[in-house]
């Protein structure tokens, strides 16, 4: 009898056995679609950690077959992770919160348009019908039977990592949840569900978003007489950027000597002007698509206007290298038409002065610097706390330390604007001296800063002040003054899109745009945030 008791339990090999062959079951049908978005897309590239979550699931889902919630959580899981490969077979990119709220609101147009494909789309529908089928129906037939104290845990388990994604969406802000091909289809999948059934949908439902702004499409049209190729583009986009605290524009500090030895050197031209909103995950998206208008949907599902969407069809190399984490901004931006792509998120940055891996990105590049290229090139040192941002050593206004705090962290400011400058000056010099071509320099900041201003610091409020930004442009190539490349000087930032757009080749004219209106948005990527209209013409005389 002793020796009995010390023998295996007779069903625990076949429990074993039985594990072993769903988990790998379940793991197949979910690489099916992940195997056939990462042939079709070169740039999509998961994390291993969000691969080994699959495997987790798995046999997760494998040791609770016998409960009917495992089932159900594991059909959701397969409809959401292919939902993703659905969407990214019809429109070339991942869904996130927005395209949620959009399906949400717009339901016959969009089931329209996937009725329309369905024959493009059918693999992915047989395969999330087989899996649900297997799922909910045979798998539990030929599950293991552990004793429910084992597979419990194990479902609870998998419900936390359900529900954790849905309580982080209670206060999250969006852009957190927005898609990024360094993801896997179901976190994509799962992050956009989660806040939309939290935040977006509940709006829906109150008709607080429900308004939805249909605007005609923006006319491109080739420049004439275009030279494509003849030299290269830089657009430096700075972070909380106050233009008043720019010496090359005329603040009495000397803050940026290396962007104003770089303008003299090359005759450049600058000046303030007024962003599109005072959020980064605004601003840039807008920037780089050239829209006027910040619920313009469309115009960001055309990329009609994309910057690098049109320097790729003029034959340019394209890269965006950013001094920090840019994750759920990728969609808008445009990834799937920039070459090189380098963030925090790819590659670690130092604690302090993280603007000093600009230069050294730049280096190793994988660019053709004989050919043509649009790089961006995206900094981060005057982003509140500032003091966090500069290098030991490296402070000159900030030091020594002063007991008024305002006055204290107007220094620190103008230290990091000091690393900001420093380190960019001397990114845009490495890329000159590696272009065989000429280069043209495009610099301005997504949003401004308020400095003090009442004692305050920051931004992300709606005015005026906080949306001010420098622009400082200039080429090594002579023929290629401002005055030669543009009739007059940009005064926001959809001009300057256009502007960009124009020497990459092509003329954007925007049919919505009935006067010389334009908008200023907070951090909501849809447009529904709050916003203040301002007019060119009425705009103080330093900012015209």
């Amino acid at each position: 009898m002793f020796r009995s008791s010390l023998l295996p339990h007779p069903s625990l090999g076949r429990n074993l056995l039985r594990t072993v062959i769903l988990t790998l079951i379940f793991s197949a049908f979910f690489s099916l679609s992940e195997i056939i978005v990462t042939v079709k897309d070169a740039a999509y590239s998961p994390k291993s950690g969000d691969i080994a979550l699959y495997v987790i699931i798995s046999l997760l889902a494998a040791i609770s077959i016998r409960f009917m919630l495992t089932r159900v959580l594991l059909a959701v899981t397969y409809i959401v992770q292919l939902s993703e490969a659905i969407y990214h077979q019809f429109y070339g990119q991942f869904y996130g919160p927005s395209e949620v709220w959009l399906a949400f609101v717009e339901t016959k147009d969009i089931a329209s348009g996937i009725t329309d494909s369905l024959g493009a789309l059918g693999i992915y529908f047989v395969i999330m019908l087989v899996a649900i089928v297997f799922a909910v129906v045979v798998a539990r037939r030929i599950g293991p039977h552990w004793h429910k104290w084992i597979a419990l845990p194990c479902l609870l388990a998998i419900a936390v990592m359900f529900l954790g994604q849905f309580y982080k969406a209670i206060d999250g802000q969006m852009y957190k949840f927005n898609p990024d091909l360094r993801h896997s289809l179901l976190r994509n999948g799962l992050s956009a569900m989660s806040f939309s059934a939290v935040r977006l949908i509940p709006e829906a439902l109150s008709g607080e978003n429900q308004n939805i702004a249909h605007y005609e499409p923006y006319q491109v049209t080739p420049v004439p007489d275009h030279q494509s190729g003849k030299y290269s583009v830089i657009l430096a986009i700075g972070e909380s950027l106050n233009p008043h605290h720019v010496s090359a524009l005329g603040y009495e500090r000397e803050t940026t000597p290396e962007l104003k030895a770089l303008m003299d050197q090359y005759q450049g031209s600058g000046r303030l002007i007024v962003s599109n909103a005072v959020s980064t995950r605004v601003a840039i998206p807008m920037l780089v698509n050239n829209l006027r208008e910040p619920d313009n949907f469309s115009a960001y599902k055309s990329k009609s206007t994309n910057i690098f969407a049109n320097a790729k069809k003029q034959g340019y190399q394209t890269a965006f290298i950013s001094a920090q984490g840019l994750e759920g901004l990728s969609n808008w931006i445009g990834i799937h038409d920039i070459d090189f792509w380098e963030d925090t998120q790819v590659r670690p940055a130092p604690d302090v002065g993280a603007d000093r891996i600009l230069t050294p990105s730049v280096e190793k590049a994988p660019l053709d610097w004989n050919k043509p290229f649009m790089m961006v090139l995206n900094s981060r040192a005057p982003h509140i706390p500032y003091e966090r941002n500069i290098p030991a050593g490296f402070a000159k206004f900030s030091t020594p330390r002063l007991n008024d705090d305002v006055a204290q962290k107007k220094n620190e400011y103008d230290d990091a604007v000091r690393l900001y400058d420093k380190e960019l000056a001397s990114a845009i010099r490495t890329v000159m001296a590696k272009s065989t071509l000429p280069v043209l320099v495009f610099i301005t900041s997504d949003h401004g800063e308020r400095v003090g201003d009442g004692g305050l610091f920051g931004h992300s409020v709606v005015e005026m002040p906080i949306a001010q930004v420098p622009f400082i442009y200039f080429s090594n190539d002579p023929s290629m003054s401002l005055k030669n490349i543009s009739p007059q000087m940009p005064l926001n930032h959809f001009q300057l899109a256009t502007l960009i757009n124009k020497v990459l080749g092509y003329q954007v004219t925007n049919p919505n745009q009935k006067d010389d209106s334009y908008f200023i948005t907070g951090g909501d990527i849809r447009g529904l945030s709050e916003r203040i209209t301002y007019h060119l013409n009425e705009l103080p005389p330093a900012e015209q």
